[in-house]
């Protein structure tokens, strides 16, 4: 009898997971496409189609704001209501977006996007962690962060696929369609946050806070600075013909997949700081490719996007550690701001290291250097934050003790 308990558990917290996971996969599509999406949009809006930049700059401001207000404020609204209200704005946002041509108005709903998207996926992943058992929480996370992977290997292409044949208002409506089809799941499904009825000890935003809210983004920080010149990268330097990009990046995509759900399974066996080391390891592999010149696109997308997912699963099982249960959505929403920020910082950087239109040897040897200097301190920083949790758990222990 316990045996067939535990199985309907598992099964209960699997489709849990993977409910969330497609909130984070239609929350994730709908920030990436509008990106690629805009080159379509471009022409009705009377715009060229560099300011697709504003498009997701204005995104990625709501969503830092939301990130560091819902840190205050999100411990007093229902967790599951919270998630469903934020899903229906979301689809509808997207939804008006293709009743307007004016660009101001479109930065607005982005903005308003943003604000939406940025609390989100931290409400959603902190019902889920705190429903999970301490020794499931590593693979419960990974399921989610593999959503990330799912949308370079299903999500863009179906959307640039409808942009192409039907037109870019059919493949916003589809994001639509997938927000509005993720509320009976939320409805069904997922249950209430069980921290919520605890009584709250209020998480305060000090330096170790921050550092911890900070990790993953710090993480994401070196891809960040390859992500915006990684077509560029693999045709002049690695020597890929512009119509294998979309198989590369299905291959990248599958190896992200599949290196996120490893290090999840990982997570039980070995210690944050071995798989941190290890991802690190081959993450700067990967830059190594291009550096010495080797005309290798296949193997140089492969270990960057799945060292790259690797290396942020690691991370995300020490983070975990530091909130309570029913601090878990609030800190969620800090790390996705802080996630929100830094990336912004790592592509306005990744301008300046690269000042010419085209990018030059010596230019893109400077980007990987800094990329792989900045990627190598991740494994001293799950040391030291490895440090303070147990520093806190031996503190916590004398004062039960007394």
């Amino acid at each position: 009898m316990p045996k067939v308990t535990q199985m309907f558990n598992h099964k209960t917290l699997m489709r849990i997971a993977i409910i969330i996971a497609f909130i984070q996969f239609t929350n994730a599509l709908e920030y990436m496409a509008l990106t690629p999406v805009f080159s379509f949009m471009a022409e009705a809006f009377s715009v060229p189609v560099s300011f697709s930049g504003y498009v997701s700059g204005m995104y990625t401001l709501g969503a830092v704001l939301s990130g560091v207000a819902a840190f205050y404020w999100i411990d007093r609204f229902d967790k599951k209501r919270f998630l469903m209200q934020n899903m229906l704005l979301l689809g509808a946002l997207t939804f008006v977006s293709t009743f307007t041509t004016n660009f101001d108005t479109l930065l607005a709903l982005r903005f308003c996007a943003g604000l939406v998207g940025g609390t989100t996926m931290g409400v959603g992943t902190s019902i889920l962690i705190n429903y999970s058992p301490v020794n499931m929480r590593g693979k419960m996370l990974a399921t989610v962060i593999a959503s990330f992977s799912i949308v370079s290997i299903v999500g863009m292409p179906s959307i640039l696929f409808l942009c192409t044949h039907y037109g870019w208002h059919i493949s916003l409506w589809s994001i639509s369609f997938l927000c509005l089809l993720s509320l009976p799941l939320i409805v069904l499904f997922i249950p209430r946050d069980a921290a919520q009825l605890r009584v709250k000890n209020k998480l305060s935003i000090d330096v170790q806070t921050l550092l911890f809210a900070s990790c993953n983004a710090l993480v994401q920080f070196s891809p960040m600075l390859i992500i915006p010149i990684l077509i560029p990268l693999m045709t002049h330097h690695l020597g890929a013909q512009q119509d294998q990009l979309p198989l590369l990046f299905f291959s990248g995509g599958i190896a992200g997949y599949l290196s996120t759900k490893i290090t999840g399974v990982l997570t039980s066996r070995f210690s944050a700081l071995t798989l941190a080391t290890i991802s690190t390891l081959l993450f700067v592999l990967s830059l190594l490719i291009p550096a010495m010149g080797y005309h290798s696109a296949v193997l140089f997308i492969t270990l960057f996007l799945g060292a790259s997912y690797s290396r942020l699963v690691s991370s995300s099982t020490v983070t975990l550690q530091y909130p309570a249960d029913e601090q878990r959505a609030s800190f969620s929403s800090l790390q996705a701001a802080m996630m929100s920020l830094i990336t912004t910082l790592a592509f306005f950087l990744s301008s300046l290291l690269l000042p010419d239109h085209g990018i030059t040897t010596q230019n893109l040897d400077r980007l990987l250097a800094v990329c792989a200097l900045a990627a190598t301190g991740f494994p001293l920083m799950v040391m030291a934050l490895q440090k303070k949790l147990a520093k806190r758990n031996q503190q916590l222990d004398h004062f039960l003790i007394d």
